[in-house]
């Protein structure tokens, strides 16, 4: 870590915050361009919220004057929302990101730039259900490395294995975006006696911030189709934003909005050859990952989890 001097250009207050370094790639990537490092993710710094005004932005936007006529409604904006902060340092990142995104709407960024910060923030806390798992490239990968690991994980035969094994399914699964899976593999583990790991609790806060990190999404996806009907950006940039429309509605489970999404740019001319093929990749796992739940489900015996493995 490494100390950076700022100063709030509301106010003019200074103050240091500590950013990383240096960082890698190790964790992979997941579809809507989420990465990863072994260690601390840099994404949890990349946004400073001042001490003083709750003034949020990414750290090199501090080096920017806010004109005078910006001033007071950011400050007006930032009221509002500082009564409920209590311990500007202890903000979780999530909510720096929801701030700089208010920040960034009021000084006049666009809808992708907003969305950007939502998505960004939606990942941080994506960060702190998933963990590190090494070298996850993409749906596909996921999807893979998930069918190829369950029966592993089925034949463990001791309940504090069992459980764990099912919660690193289930932090797999959401990786890739598999929802259903991701609860399936959650309820499994509901259904083995705990075994000293406190796993009520883990499942209640798992949901808990999936609930949260879907919020952000939802938050993201609706700037992104917001700027889409503003036309905004070159048509090869517009192609990308719907790639991660599809893929957040996929995410968010609205798999048929998904889809639709998805082949659109599958056959647009203008979108890079990139893009079309991470949409073909997941549109590839949409056509395998279940549907709905089936642990947990009356109609659906447990064993269904697998019956949308390829």
């Amino acid at each position: 870590m490494r100390s950076v001097e700022l100063v709030d250009p509301i106010d003019g207050h200074g103050f240091s915050v500590f950013v990383p370094a240096a960082s890698n790639g190790l964790g992979g990537w997941d579809s809507d361009g989420c990465s990863y490092a072994k260690g601390q993710q840099p994404r949890k710094f990349e946004i400073v919220t001042s001490p003083t005004t709750l003034f949020s932005a990414p750290i090199e936007s501090f080096n920017n004057e806010v004109p005078d006529a910006q001033k007071a409604a950011v400050m007006e904006m930032l009221l509002g929302l500082g009564r409920d902060v209590e311990n500007v340092r202890m903000l979780p990142a999530a909510d720096r990101y929801e701030l700089a995104a208010a920040v960034a709407r009021i000084l006049g960024k666009d809808d992708f730039e907003v969305g950007e910060l939502f998505l960004a923030g939606a990942w941080t806390v994506r960060d702190t259900i998933v963990g590190f798992l090494p070298s996850v490239q993409g749906a596909s990968d996921a999807w893979s490395k998930f069918v190829e690991t369950l029966p592993m994980v089925r034949a463990v035969d001791n309940d504090r294995g069992a459980t764990i094994a099912f919660f690193d399914m289930a932090r797999l699964a959401h990786r890739g975006g598999f929802v259903h899976e991701r609860d399936d593999m959650l309820a499994l583990s509901a259904q083995i006696p705990d075994a000293g790991l406190n796993a009520d609790t883990k499942r209640e806060e798992f949901a808990r911030r999936v609930e949260r990190e879907g919020q952000l999404l939802a938050k993201a996806r609706d700037a992104f189709k917001s700027g889409l009907e503003k036309n905004l950006g070159t048509a090869e940039t517009r192609a990308s934003y719907r790639f991660i429309v599809g893929d957040l509605d996929r995410r968010l489970n609205d798999f048929d909005s998904a889809r639709t999404a998805l082949e659109a740019v599958e056959l647009d001319s203008s979108a890079p050859d990139q893009t079309k093929s991470l949409a073909r990749d997941v549109l590839a796992v949409l056509k395998v990952q279940a549907p709905a739940r089936t642990v947990g489900v009356e109609t659906a015996p447990t064993d269904d989890v697998q019956s949308a493995a390829p």
